[in-house]
């Protein structure tokens, strides 16, 4: 994994304060307990039907990679917030817009409104609109509040971020040997979510 040039200056806050209200998880800075990190690899990642711009994750207790390409930096500055809008929307535990035609061997559902203009979709389709947001808010109140209990006959699991089970980490004046490691790997923006690496 490497650090590409200029880009470990790219902080996710803005992309993150994108979804705005929206967001059903906050984000703060936690260097020891962290939930997930942002990677940047060395590599990009194609194949003959195009290349993976980011990847990310669906929510759960672990501790998950957050992957950015960098062919995701030779896209437009708008490409680039889009595609961190739609990978934190798969960390919000989002599917794709096309995933019940694409997709089927994982059941989806789709929930709200079912417009193409939808930062889940890609291209120039992928753009984060108000109904993307109002759909989202209203997924987690549903799902907050009970009146929604399962998706596709699969009960909705509610799980607590990884900084909220793990132990707290133990500082031994002295013996700073773990945070040297990690520090060693190259810089890390932490947040109750996020460390680069």
């Amino acid at each position: 994994m490497a650090i590409l040039p200029n880009q470990s200056k790219i902080t996710p806050s803005k992309r993150l304060l994108a979804w705005g209200s929206a967001a059903p998880v906050r984000f703060t800075e936690n260097e020891d307990l962290w939930d997930f990190e942002i990677v940047m690899s060395a590599g990009d990642n194609c194949s003959a039907s195009g290349c993976t711009l980011a990847r990310a994750f669906f929510p759960d207790s672990g501790r998950h990679d957050l992957m950015l390409y960098p062919k995701m930096f030779e896209q437009s500055r708008k490409e680039q917030v889009e595609t961190w809008m739609h990978e934190i929307g798969h960390i919000f535990g989002l599917r794709h817009f096309f995933a019940t035609v694409t997709e089927t061997a994982w059941p989806a559902e789709i929930f709200g409104s079912h417009d193409k203009f939808s930062i889940m979709n890609y291209g120039a389709l992928s753009t984060l609109t108000e109904r993307d947001k109002k759909d989202l808010v209203r997924l987690y109140e549903q799902a907050w509040s009970g009146a929604l209990t399962h998706i596709n006959g699969t009960p909705i699991q509610f799980f607590l971020p990884y900084h909220k089970l793990a132990p707290e980490p133990i500082h031994v004046p002295g013996l700073e040997l773990a945070s040297t490691a990690l520090q060693q790997r190259g810089s890390y923006y932490s947040t109750s979510s996020i460390r680069v690496k």
